[in-house]
């Protein structure tokens, strides 16, 4: 039997059919990613490190005043009475305070019992490094006592981290009262700047286009990234305080989110298998089902193809689980880090390292971040 083309059923091919695959590039948006670097620029003392130095002054000032200091992390006492410790107190500052803390214990007058390896961990990190990240510091002594599963242990360690999670807080909002920072417009210009078709994945958008809506991703607990949020004027702006808000009571807003989230680890899996529910206290994703800030953030990244900033923030791991999620989404197109710039030279290159740990595919990392040479310094407000 014979039949004509027309008789055949082929199915109608357009060459057009395929347009709404590209036509979802013309609407882009940007998420911007804020750290504590953000927050340190703006002259806030809110690092670790910070709260340890401030922490060793007060613990000095209290014992050269009483001859004896004692909390949940230490126990010192003086064998002997220090005669001009009002007068030390008059002129120490917190890094010096650090530094004579740190010696206490090879003076023979003086008695210094640490209580426990965490916190002491803590204290040769800053000492050795110069920096510590103390959810990592957590989370590594976690791992150490969970292969005996001994339930005492695990109390002990939680109840120490939150400990320092409450002192820690506590020195935050006195710093966030004795700072007084105002928005800069060179930032706030960062914020609007066009998306490079140069920064972006190949073949996703032509051209420059101005991000249609705009989400700003605040790691830390404080409010001035929410103040840069509404300074934008713009509508389609949204703000997400992803770890919660300092006052934060759990009831309308959300307590600090602060633990580990990095379930990528391998030891993770085995947490899970050990069935001790202890083990999941201090665990960030637990925390981030508590809120609908973690949703509204899923909904802002399936929305439309999206650029990544990141501002201040170190991309460690310790937020693994967050930042592997939105870094490794099809809809993201790029990733712009906006690098620390002192005295000729910055931190492009360690802060690329931190953000290719949440890539499992080596050569879509190369694709997304942007280079360096199509990079620039984050803005520094004046102090």
């Amino acid at each position: 039997m014979d039949l004509s083309i027309s008789q055949l059923d082929f199915p109608t091919v357009n060459p057009l059919s395929s347009q709404k695959i590209f036509d979802k590039y013309n609407e882009v948006n940007r998420l911007i990613i804020i750290g504590n670097g953000f927050d340190l620029a703006h002259g806030l003392k809110s690092s670790f490190k910070d709260f340890i130095y401030n922490y060793c002054y007060k613990v000095l000032s209290q014992f050269l005043t009483n001859m004896h200091y004692e909390d949940f992390f230490i126990s010192i006492h003086s064998k002997i009475h220090i005669s001009d410790g009002i007068e030390f107190i008059s002129k120490m500052e917190p890094q010096n305070a650090f530094e004579k803390f740190i010696t206490l214990h090879t003076n023979s007058y003086i008695q210094l019992d640490w209580k426990t390896p965490f916190f002491s961990s803590i204290f040769k990190d800053v000492k050795n490094k110069n920096w510590v990240d103390i959810e990592i510091k957590y989370f590594d002594h976690l791992k150490e006592i969970k292969n005996t599963n001994n339930q005492t242990s695990i109390d002990e360690l939680n109840a120490e981290f939150e400990f320092i999670k409450t002192e820690f807080l506590n020195y935050l909002q006195g710093e966030v009262v004795k700072n007084n920072f105002i928005p800069t417009n060179e930032l706030l210009t960062q914020f609007r700047q066009t998306i490079k078709s140069r920064e972006t994945q190949p073949n996703t958008i032509k051209g420059n286009k101005t991000p249609e809506k705009i989400c700003i991703l605040n790691f830390n607990y404080t409010n001035i990234a929410e103040t840069y949020s509404k300074e934008m004027n713009l509508k389609k702006t949204t703000y997400i305080p992803i770890h919660g808000q300092l006052l934060g009571d759990d009831n309308k807003v959300q307590a600090p989110v602060f633990g580990f989230g990095d379930e990528v680890d391998p030891d993770y899996e085995q947490f899970e298998l050990l069935r001790n529910d202890n083990l999941f206290t201090h665990i960030k994703s637990f925390k981030y089902l508590q809120f609908n800030h973690y949703r509204n953030l899923l909904q802002f990244i399936e929305d439309n193809p999206y650029q990544i900033q990141i501002f201040g923030h170190s991309c460690g791991i310790s937020d693994r689980t967050l930042l592997k999620t939105i870094f490794e989404h099809e809809n993201c197109i790029s990733i712009k880090p906006y690098y620390f710039e002192s005295e000729g030279s910055n931190d492009y290159v360690p802060k690329s390292y931190s953000i290719s740990r949440h890539f499992k595919s080596k050569s879509e990392l190369r694709n997304k971040v942007v280079n360096e040479k199509y990079c620039e310094p984050m803005f520094q407000p004046p102090k």
